[in-house]
């Protein structure tokens, strides 16, 4: 995989239409080395090809600014792995 849409750093909202943290507002990062033990390494360090009954998706890692329940009412968690596609990113103020 190569060319990133979004960036660490990067502030995005989470489509409301996603199967979970709907809405949510967070933050693009590295993800953990939780989820690295888990998942392996990621496509620099920032996203990975995410295959599993829903499909194949390509995900980044969003630490949310508010924790989220998952689609199964689990959680709260403070991170998450969320496709592309149900990413927007947020524009900032510059001053």
């Amino acid at each position: 995989m190569t060319g990133f849409k979004f960036l660490a750093g990067n502030r995005v909202r989470i489509s409301d239409d996603f199967f979970w943290a709907k809405g949510a507002v967070g933050t693009i990062s590295e993800p953990p080395d939780a989820v690295l033990a888990i998942s392996g390494a990621w496509d620099g360090n920032l996203v990975q090809e995410e295959v599993s009954a829903l499909g194949s998706h390509r995900v980044y890692w969003v630490w949310f600014d508010e924790p989220q329940l998952d689609a199964d009412g689990d959680g709260p968690y403070s991170g998450g792995q969320i496709w592309e596609s149900a990413l927007t990113l947020l524009k900032t103020s510059v001053n």
